[in-house]
């Protein structure tokens, strides 16, 4: 069968194990009667046994048909290989990267409030810096100065190369940020579709 067959069979499994677990509370496997008695609801004390016997069998037949349906998903999920937002990895690394994918967001939140905040604070700094220029500008050229003259220039060279600021930014934070960004949404935008397509076409063995 399919995977996606053997999805939908383990889904009716656990209601049925549910079912039949909830059977055997109803006194299915142990009671006690009168002597001479028999068990309310049964013709002999032979037919409750033949049932509670049987009640026992059909939740562990539907327990080992669980496990065995289970076992061979996992061992698929472990070998079959998908592509998702231009990574190959197994339906498991898939699974597994749909809870994962949080890590990256919380990383990607952390690194663009940090971008946002610094940059603002570098140009808040640097109008400062080019405050305290100018200040100085006027006070030994005059205010008559232009600041594309050579005059200026030499004056915010040595001033800028004394009180000046510089942003550091060793990742590259802004491209690093919109790469993680774009393989965050590509992949929770990709990742359900290709698990659907790849359980479709990938065909298990399941034991009769």
């Amino acid at each position: 069968m399919t995977v996606t067959d053997a999805l939908a069979e383990l889904t009716l499994l656990e209601k049925r194990i549910n079912s039949a677990t909830a059977d055997l509370e109803n006194n299915a496997l142990i009671t006690f009667v009168e002597v001479g008695k028999v068990p309310t609801g049964y013709r002999s004390r032979e037919n409750y046994e033949i049932k509670a016997r049987a009640a026992l069998q059909r939740v562990d037949a539907l327990i080992a048909r669980r496990r065995v349906i289970k076992r061979a998903i996992v061992l698929s999920n472990a070998s079959v290989i998908v592509t998702v937002a231009n990574e190959e990895m197994t339906v498991a690394e898939a699974i597994e990267m749909k809870n994962f994918i949080a890590y990256y967001e919380e990383v990607l939140n952390t690194t663009h409030g940090a971008y946002k905040q610094t940059l603002a604070q570098y140009e808040r700094a640097n109008n400062k810096v080019k405050e305290r220029l100018d200040k100085l500008a006027l006070e030994v050229l005059g205010k008559n100065v232009n600041v594309s003259s050579d005059r200026y220039q030499s004056l915010a060279d040595i001033f800028l190369a004394r009180e000046g600021i510089q942003l550091l930014d060793p990742t590259n934070l802004a491209e690093e940020n919109e790469s993680r960004q774009a393989f965050i949404e590509e992949f929770k935008s990709a990742v359900d579709r290709v698990l659907s397509i790849s359980n479709a076409r990938t065909a298990i063995e399941i034991p009769d």
